[in-house]
């Protein structure tokens, strides 16, 4: 028996394993369609909707980011299902998991790459983003092919071939899903800038990254639901515990957001040479760089990813001149037993909160919307279908709220200079769904409360924001 298990290559029990941690991570994931990235909702929405010929607003929100491209077969196999892009999202994290960890053990650091990958694997953070089907697992696998690909094109060099516009592609693909996505083409810039194979093919992809980068800034209009200059140690204190909860910086959170800092600090004084002289490693600093004006968690997985892989070598070197296994590997078995440890609790408190149903106070709000459809939707089940009048919905999360209530959804109306101006704007829209704390709702919120009695009300009011419905606005007027 032994004999016959040493004769299974290991990276079929590397697939084994990657398999399994699918299957265990898709039991903290929740199954309905609340909770995922407007971004992502967005996308999921238009892929539908072209895939089955289904006028739809949403492409009155814009186009979305070119997370589509990585939906369009899961949303042609399986149209109006969240469960199976939260499971293709689980594929593309542990293909972005497997390209780095080959990358890192091409590069001499086989055993960091295996505990840093089995580490990032399990972080309550990454389970999160993949949970919101967010941009980060799709970024890094981008990261990762990059650096593949980069390699493979200079092995064998071929003017506007597969590889060239595959690494072009790619850089369009990432400009358009977060600022930090900018890394890679500036990466591959610098990579072609310092070290060209002939002046032939620099040119080529100077102008190929030049174009591209500017074709997806201005079609994409820049980036949508991205809050800029986030507080950093918020995000990196959810390396740990996961996103905080709203109004939730409690002692514990700063104290281990400044640990992380303190943590990365020290890597990039370390390895700072070896990031940049590493295509991968390089694409990754300059995310960390750019990624500081946002901050988000999207960041937070960047500096994971870096602490992991390039911080764990210094403790496996540093132990490597002492005597016996505990010698040379207790400080990083001791760190290895205290993460994981940590990971799997806040993972374990997730799965609880998943069989449970517990959602974000955001998405209760939108949850009173969709699912109260007595109040709002006009969808009593006595009532005859061709008599329901349709629903249009004004809301701060327009792809989540159509995706949930699956109703006429829009953006907030802009800023207008009184209230009448405002009902003006919402002619047509029976409720407006909001956060009244956002800064960037003041103006909406203070046009409402001064609004006439009669005209609005407010229906619901809750933690994550209100529902207000509108009473009176004024109809189109007739030629």
């Amino acid at each position: 028996m032994n004999n016959w298990l040493s004769r299974i290559p290991q990276r079929y029990w590397a697939y084994l394993g990657l398999l399994l941690w699918g299957a265990l991570s898709y039991r903290l994931l929740h199954k309905t369609a609340y909770g995922i990235d407007e971004g992502a909702a967005r996308a999921l929405l238009l892929v539908w909707s072209v895939t089955e010929d289904v006028v739809s607003p949403i492409v009155t929100l814009g186009l979305p980011d070119f997370r589509t491209i990585f939906f369009v077969p899961v949303g042609y196999l399986w149209v109006g299902n969240i469960v199976a892009a939260k499971i293709f999202t689980l594929l593309v994290m542990s293909c972005a998991v497997w390209a780095i960890h080959r990358w890192r053990q091409h590069s001499g650091n086989s055993e960091s790459a295996l505990l840093a990958s089995g580490l990032l694997l399990i972080s309550p953070l990454l389970i999160e983003q993949i949970d919101m089907i967010s941009v980060a697992p799709y970024l890094l696998i981008i990261f990762a092919l990059g650096a593949w690909l980069d390699q493979i094109y200079r092995e064998t060099p071929h003017a506007f071939g597969g590889m060239y516009f595959s690494q072009i592609i790619l850089c369009l693909v990432s400009v358009t899903l977060h600022p930090v996505g900018l890394a890679y083409p500036l990466a591959l810039l610098w990579a072609w800038y310092q070290n060209p194979s002939d002046t032939k093919h620099k040119n080529y992809f100077f102008g190929g990254i030049t174009f591209v980068v500017l074709f997806a800034l201005l079609i994409t209009m820049g980036w949508h639901n991205i809050e800029w200059f986030s507080n950093p140690i918020k995000s990196l204190s959810s390396l740990l515990s996961g996103s905080p909860e709203v109004g939730d910086t409690g002692a514990f959170r700063w104290i281990s957001g400044i640990g992380i800092l303190l943590i990365l600090l020290l890597v990039l004084w370390k390895q700072v040479s070896n990031l940049w002289a590493d295509f991968l490693g390089r694409t990754l600093l300059i995310a960390l760089i750019i990624g500081i004006l946002v901050g988000d968690e999207t960041w937070g997985i960047v500096v994971l990813t870096i602490c992991l892989y390039w911080g764990l070598p210094l403790l496996l070197r540093t132990g490597a001149n002492s005597s016996g296994f505990w010698g040379q590997r207790g400080i990083a078995m001791l760190l290895l037993f205290v993460i994981s440890t940590t990971f799997m609790l806040v993972d374990k408190a997730r799965y609880q909160m998943a069989l449970t149903g517990q959602l974000s106070p955001r998405d209760i709000l939108i949850k009173t919307l969709a699912e109260d459809s007595g109040n709002f939707l006009n969808e009593e089940p006595s009532q005859n279908s061709a008599t329901k009048k349709p629903v249009r919905v004004a809301s701060q999360w327009p792809g989540l709220t159509m995706l949930a209530c699956r109703c006429d959804a829009l953006p907030l109306p802009p800023s207008a200079k009184d209230s009448d101006a405002l009902l003006a704007m919402l002619r047509g829209v029976n409720y407006l769904i909001f956060d009244p704390h956002d800064p960037v709702n003041s103006s909406l919120s203070s046009n409402l409360a001064t609004m006439d009695a009669g005209k609005v009300e407010t229906v619901v009011l809750q933690k994550g924001g209100v529902i207000v419905e509108i009473k009176s606005a004024p109809s189109a007027q007739k030629p």
